[in-house]
């Protein structure tokens, strides 16, 4: 449905520009000459229309913390690894009170523990590894626990499934991290597919300056835009054309046609695009050619060849 208040500008501009064009008919007729107009001005009133969810590797306005006790000194985010090749021996405590004895590489080796298994557990710390999952007990996740070495160790467990909406990873299933306020599981092959049940692409989360974590890199959830609960519950679905991908993240409270200024300002099931003449503004996902707009709105293609599709038909928004 269209707003009035939207009717009643598009009407206004109708009235403005038929009065500027008999002005300008009327100035030649006196023989002045029209100005040219300003190319600034043309090209920002016809400038395109575009979506502002950006790379899927940024945070989008998401929380990135994965424990509470992430630090928060923006240092270097470089792998770690040891220049003299040396082998580290390490003892930790397991949840049954007996002793893990392991021996690994501070570039994360193979590590035996008590029970006959094989750990590849994860430098700096070397506590447990993240992918595998491996080293903990079973009602906790080797999660990192460090945002600027990438250190890991063993967090308590909670019970969200995979998309679910969280603020920590101890809200989060065991084996799964909190990464973009949504629980999901770790990788180890940034821009391969994700090998688990509904994964999309494996990624390496940026903070606001573009740095990555070492051993942090998580898998997309693959969602349907228009559907979002689904594989989110309370997250949004978001589409990050640049990348081709879905992904769960957190829901604004922006209603439809209201701003936006980040792609998570906007409720579920609306996404935050830049109309060509309002702005950025929430809209309503729709498949191109069929009859999902209301009064006086098109479904606009808005991703190009990068859009997304619901049952073979390629979605845009409704303008």
């Amino acid at each position: 449905m269209l707003r009035l208040d939207r009717l009643g500008l598009v009407v206004g501009l109708v009235g403005l520009l038929a009065c500027a064009k008999g002005a300008s008919t009327a100035d030649v007729g006196e023989g002045v000459a029209p100005t040219e107009p300003d190319e600034s001005s043309s090209s920002s009133s016809t400038s395109s229309t575009s979506s502002s969810s950006g790379s899927i590797t940024s945070s989008s306005g998401g929380s990135t913390s994965s424990t509470s006790s992430t630090s928060s000194s923006g240092g270097s985010t470089s792998s770690t690894s040891s220049s003299s090749g040396g082998s580290t021996s390490s003892t930790s405590s397991s949840s049954s009170g007996g002793s893990t004895s392991s021996t690994s590489s501070s570039s994360g080796g193979s590590t035996s523990s008590s029970s006959g298994g094989s750990c590849v557990t994860a430098p700096p710390s070397n506590a447990c590894g993240v992918t595998p999952q491996c080293g903990c007990a079973a009602n906790q996740t080797c999660d990192v626990t460090n945002l600027t070495t990438g250190a890991v160790g063993c967090v308590l467990a909670g019970g969200g499934p995979v998309g679910s909406y969280c603020t920590a990873t101890t809200q989060c299933a065991q084996g799964l991290t909190c990464q973009n306020n949504a629980c999901r599981p770790y990788c180890n092959n940034p821009g391969s597919a994700c090998a688990t049940a509904g994964g999309g692409v494996c990624y390496s989360p940026q903070d606001a300056s573009g740095n990555t974590t070492p051993n942090l890199s998580v898998c997309a959830v693959k969602c349907d835009v228009r559907s979002p609960a689904t594989a989110c519950g309370s997250n949004n679905c978001l589409w990050f054309a640049a990348d081709k991908e879905s992904d769960c993240r957190p829901a604004g409270t922006a209603a439809l046609y209201d701003p936006c200024a980040s792609a998570v300002d906007c409720q579920s099931g609306l996404a935050c695009v830049n109309h060509p003449l309002f702005g950025y503004e929430c809209e309503k996902w729709c498949r191109i050619g069929g009859s999902d707009c209301g009064l006086l709105e098109t479904c606009t293609d808005v991703y190009g060849a990068n859009a997304p599709t619901s049952g073979g038909v390629k979605l845009g928004h409704c303008q």
